[in-house]
């Protein structure tokens, strides 16, 4: 007798469509993306993939969902909630030497293979699984390790849909994780324009992140991680003996989870010039650096004062969002240039302004 098809998740709830929807956007996922390039200011090309409205809604539901089930490690700071580029800068502020790392090509190297890893052994996915309770009774586990060195009464059917090709077409099986890793990748890897990348990203990196964190805090040294961007300091090394302590151990274990460092990023600076963390300065306090401070200044007087009559709202709009930066780095400079701009923006455009 045919099995009826069976699922411990409410699915619809976590994708946020019917299942159906869901498999047919599967089976053409091509279909669901563009594929375009931005330049990037070393006069290079970024390549992006972005989802279509339908692809998405579902991505962006499972990031809400599920992905942010995943407590993500206490060093990364990128595309965590309360955190930022410069909660990431504030941890080396002081520092006698800092040392940047870079992963190269960062997302297109975030396989299936990562995700099918690191995706399992979450007990607060655990929770929306109808066998919650026998997990917790210790009849199953999550873990693929402890499936490994343990015999358990039942094993996690997840864990048997995503390892076993066939299981779900002979058990009528509703898989969530063979669904949600074929939804968040692209010919098998994870790619920049998906909104599921970077919590996949931090997802995959919590063991590398705790590694590099046990082995930082033996040496007295911080560490914190932006993305693909990897930050060390000290207040007491000199540039050479950070780097002889960090760049052999986060080589090799970059490498241990088929990663590669970008040479060409990777730098060692000491306290006697600028000394920058994603791009803000950390030497005393956190600021932004001066020459990009003055162009920003040129161009709000321009947009303000010289080419007033020339200036169109959006251009208006991008430098209130640069000043709302500077304002998270140094709130008394942000809000300067900020009020410039509200008053130019409500006596220049006063029927748009009143609108928002």
């Amino acid at each position: 007798m045919e099995k009826k098809p069976h699922s411990n998740f409410n699915l619809e709830f976590i994708f946020g469509k019917p299942l159906n929807v869901v498999d047919d956007i599967i089976a053409e996922k091509e279909r669901h993306v563009r594929h375009f390039e931005i330049p990037k200011d070393d006069g290079s090309k970024r390549k992006l993939i972005a989802p279509d409205r339908d692809l998405k809604y579902i991505q962006k539901s499972i990031c809400w969902r599920l992905l942010k089930r995943y407590k993500p490690s206490e060093a990364a700071h990128g595309f965590v909630a309360k955190r930022s580029i410069v909660t990431n800068a504030i941890f080396h502020v002081g520092a006698r030497s800092v040392g940047k790392i870079d992963v190269k090509s960062f997302f297109d190297t975030i396989n299936v293979d990562h995700l099918k890893n690191c995706l399992f052994g979450n007990k607060n996915v655990c929770r929306m699984c109808c066998y919650y309770e026998s997990m917790l009774n210790g009849d199953c586990s999550p873990s693929l390790y402890a499936n490994k060195r343990s015999k358990f009464k039942r094993r996690c059917e997840e864990i048997k849909a995503v390892y076993i090709p066939t299981y779900c077409q002979e058990t009528g099986y509703q898989s969530l994780f063979t669904r949600v890793i074929e939804l968040c990748t692209l010919k098998g890897r994870t790619v920049q324009g998906f909104p599921t990348s970077p919590y996949m990203a931090n997802i995959v990196m919590r063991g590398f992140d705790k590694t590099m964190i046990q082995h930082c805090k033996q040496h007295d040294i911080a560490y914190s991680r932006y993305a693909d961007d990897l930050a060390f300091s000290s207040k007491t090394l000199s540039k050479d003996e950070l780097k002889g302590l960090i760049q052999k151990k986060v080589y090799s274990q970059l490498w241990a989870y088929n990663f590669k460092p970008n040479h060409k990023k990777t730098s060692w600076r000491s306290k006697g010039g600028r000394l920058r963390v994603c791009g803000i300065v950390v030497n005393v306090k956190t600021a932004i650096q001066r020459s990009i401070l003055r162009l920003f200044r040129a161009k709000v007087h321009h947009a303000t004062v010289k080419f007033a009559d020339q200036t169109r709202r959006p251009q208006i709009r991008r430098l209130k969002g640069y000043a709302s930066f500077i304002m998270s780095v140094n709130r008394e400079q942000g809000e300067k240039y900020m009020k410039q701009l509200t008053d130019f923006e409500q006596a220049r455009f006063p029927k748009a302004a009143k609108a928002d």
